[in-house]
């Protein structure tokens, strides 16, 4: 047995009776890992069906999905989990619902004394907080990871959302990461520069934003060139597994393997979901 065949039976083999799958084997389902495993054993996988429930029962009446039944509040895994819901055909009322949380969910800078702050030179941190993404949670500010995410949803979201809504978060989102870009051209959590300290890119958050960044038009040669460098670099699985997939989605030639034949020795369920989507990756091909 493979690699490739010992994470997909890793997967198969610890989905959860409710549907889900847990951050860890027996852990309790969480939206987060669930959508990792989904993508990885890929569309119409005898554990499809069930995944998609678990994903259902998450959503709020509001049309966001909560993180588990003991996290509360809908947050960012609603634009991770709606292209697998579109891909499921999931209900069209409940993809309307979703899209429209997602689409009304932005960060919460950008005050009045924000932009002054900014306008004068004199903001903490060096961003535009005209330029709004997603936030972890709502009301809460910008960061680069559910940026990215939110971006994904977007291409998966005609029919379900306004053209002009769907057009005017990916220019505000597209900008806003292209905004928080390091000066090494990969990106971190969400600042380049704080008080007036340059700060440099991580390989797991450079891969997120460069997935974002998909389909952009965006000029990203200097942040590909970046990604390949973290990659010949990286010491973490969790990084060269997003690093590759990402640069496959962007066409790059990417010969990937995992450090382990077996399954890493931590059970993670979200990286052996990504090694098996950063061995199959095609270009231009958005998850799922």
């Amino acid at each position: 047995m493979g690699w490739v065949e010992n994470r997909a039976e890793f997967l198969r083999k610890h989905q959860n009776a409710d549907g889900g799958w847990g951050y860890f084997p027996g852990r309790e389902s969480r939206v987060e890992p669930t959508c990792y495993a989904l993508n990885a054993l890929g569309p119409n996988s005898a554990q499809e069906g069930r995944g998609i429930e678990f994903l259902l029962s998450r959503q709020e009446s509001s049309g966001g999905l909560t993180p588990s039944s003991s996290v509360p509040g809908a947050t960012w895994v609603t634009q991770l989990a709606f292209p697998l819901l579109k891909r499921a055909q999931a209900p069209s009322k409940q993809l309307d619902k979703a899209a429209d949380w997602i689409l009304s969910c932005e960060g919460a800078e950008g005050t009045v004394m924000q932009r002054l702050l900014y306008a004068m030179g004199k903001s903490k941190v060096e961003q535009d907080p005209r330029l709004r993404g997603w936030p972890w949670r709502p009301e809460n500010n910008s960061w680069v990871e559910p940026t990215a995410h939110g971006l994904v949803s977007l291409h998966w979201m005609n029919g379900h959302a306004p053209e002009a809504g769907i057009r005017y978060r990916r220019d505000i989102a597209t900008r806003m990461l292209l905004d928080r870009r390091c000066e090494d051209a990969g990106w971190n959590y969400g600042n380049r520069k704080v008080l007036g300290e340059v700060l440099p890119s991580y390989p797991e958050t450079t891969g997120i934003a460069l997935l974002g960044l998909s389909g952009s038009g965006a000029n990203l040669e200097a942040s590909l060139k970046r990604a390949r460098l973290h990659l010949d670099s990286a010491k973490g699985d969790y990084g060269r597994a997003l690093l590759s997939l990402a640069l496959r989605v962007h066409g790059e030639s990417v010969d990937y393997a995992p450090t382990h034949e077996e399954v890493h020795p931590s059970k993670n369920i979200i990286l052996a979901g990504l090694e098996l989507l950063a061995g199959k990756a095609k270009k231009g091909s958005l998850l799922p």
